[in-house]
C-alpha cells in the first residue's frame, strides 16, 4: 500500500488538469495522464499500491508513453 504521506509528495507536482484513475489488473495503482484520453496522451504517469514493500513507481515529469 501507499500512504497518504508518499502520495501527497508524489502528486505535489502535477499539474490541475491532469485526470487520474485507479486500476487493478496485473498491477493495481493509480494512472495519471495528461489531456482528454490516456490511449493518446503522450504524458503518463504511474503510482503503484500494491499490497507490498516494493514501490515500482514513475513519477519523475511525465514519461513519454511509447506508441
Amino acid at each position: 500500500m501507499i500512504t497518504i504521506k508518499r502520495l501527497k509528495e508524489l502528486i505535489k507536482d502535477l499539474p490541475d488538469n491532469a485526470r487520474c484513475f485507479a486500476y487493478e489488473g496485473e498491477s493495481t495503482g493509480i494512472n495519471i495522464y495528461d489531456g482528454n484520453n490516456l490511449l493518446t496522451s503522450k504524458k503518463v504517469w504511474w503510482i503503484d499500491a500494491k499490497d507490498n514493500n516494493k514501490e515500482d513507481t514513475y513519477t519523475e515529469g511525465f514519461k513519454e508513453q511509447k506508441e
